[in-house]
C-alpha cells in the first residue's frame, strides 16, 4: 500500500516476544499493521532477528505488501545499537568491531534512545546513520538531548516507538518519503511524524517484571515489588497528610 502521495508509513524500534522483556506476538503486529495502514515495521528484538525474520515470514503469507526488513537491537560495550536491513546476524560486540561487521553485511544503524544506556553517545553518534530523536518510553529533557545530538552531528532523525507492549506498537508512526525502497528512503527522503504518544510509566515497570520471569531473576522480582510498594505506602501518606 502507499499512504499519502507516496510516503511509506511505519513504525521503527519495537521488540517482540523473542525480547527478554517483551510479550508482544508476532501476529500482533500484523493486526497493528492492517489497523494503522503501516507499509514497513523494523522490528528489533534485543540480540536477535529472529522476531524480525518470523514476522518477515507472516507478512509474506498474510500481508505481502508489508516490508519487514532483517533487524535488532544489539547490547554493544559502548550501549546499544539498532541494525537494520542487514544481511545477516551481528556477532560482534566490540562496538568498532560491531560496525565494522555491520557495514559488511550492508545494514543501516540507529542510535537509539542516546542518553538512556550510553556512556558517551557523542561517540557514537557519528558512526550512525540515524539517531532517535524521540523514544515514547524516555523521558523529554534526554529526547530533547537526543535531538540536539542529532542535529548537532547532520544526522537524520526518527521516532522510536520502543514497544514492548501491544496497545504501544502504534505509539510513533513515522512516514518517509518514497524514495523507491525502504533504506534508500530513510538514507535520503524526508521523515516526518505527529507527536507520538509517550508510554505510560506503568509500562515500563511491567516490561521489567516480564523480563524478571523470562531470566528467572527472583533478585529483579523483588526489587521491583519493592519499589512498587513503597510508592504506594508513599501515596497512601501523603492522602493521609492532605485529609
Amino acid at each position: 500500500m502507499k499512504n499519502d502521495k507516496g510516503y511509506l508509513r511505519g513504525v521503527i524500534h519495537c521488540h517482540s516476544k523473542y525480547s527478554f522483556d517483551s510479550i508482544i506476538t508476532i501476529p500482533d503486529y500484523i493486526k497493528a499493521a492492517r489497523q494503522h495502514r503501516l507499509d514497513f515495521i523494523v522490528l528489533t528484538d534485543h540480540d536477535t532477528a529472529a522476531g524480525s525474520r518470523e514476522l518477515a515470514r507472516l507478512a509474506r503469507h498474510t500481508m505481502p505488501e508489508l516490508e519487514v526488513p532483517l533487524a535488532a537491537e544489539y547490547l554493544t560495550d559502548a550501549g546499544d545499537i539498532v541494525a537494520m536491513f542487514m544481511s545477516e546476524e551481528i556477532q560482534a560486540r566490540s562496538f568498532p568491531e560491531f560496525v565494522r561487521e555491520a557495514r559488511a553485511k550492508n545494514a543501516l544503524l540507529l542510535l537509539p534512545h542516546p542518553y538512556v544506556g550510553h556512556r558517551a553517545p557523542e561517540r557514537i553518534a557519528p558512526e550512525c546513520d540515524l539517531i532517535e530523536a524521540v523514544n515514547c518510553r524516555t523521558g523529554e529533557s534526554k529526547n530533547r538531548r537526543g535531538e540536539e545530538l542529532a542535529r548537532s552531528f547532520g544526522k537524520r532523525m526518527v521516532v522510536g516507538t520502543d514497544a514492548h507492549f501491544a496497545r504501544s506498537i502504534a505509539s510513533g508512526i513515522v512516514e518517509v518519503e518514497d524514495m523507491g525502497s525502504l533504506k534508500s528512503s530513510l538514507l535520503s527522503g524526508e521523515i516526518r511524524w505527529q507527536a507520538p504518544t509517550m508510554t505510560a510509566r506503568w509500562e515500563y515497570g511491567a516490561s521489567q517484571l516480564v523480563k524478571a520471569w523470562k531470566k528467572h531473576d527472583a533478585y529483579l522480582a523483588w526489587r521491583l515489588m519493592r519499589g512498587a510498594g513503597a510508592r504506594i505506602l508513599g501515596i497512601k501518606r501523603n492522602a493521609a497528610t492532605v485529609s
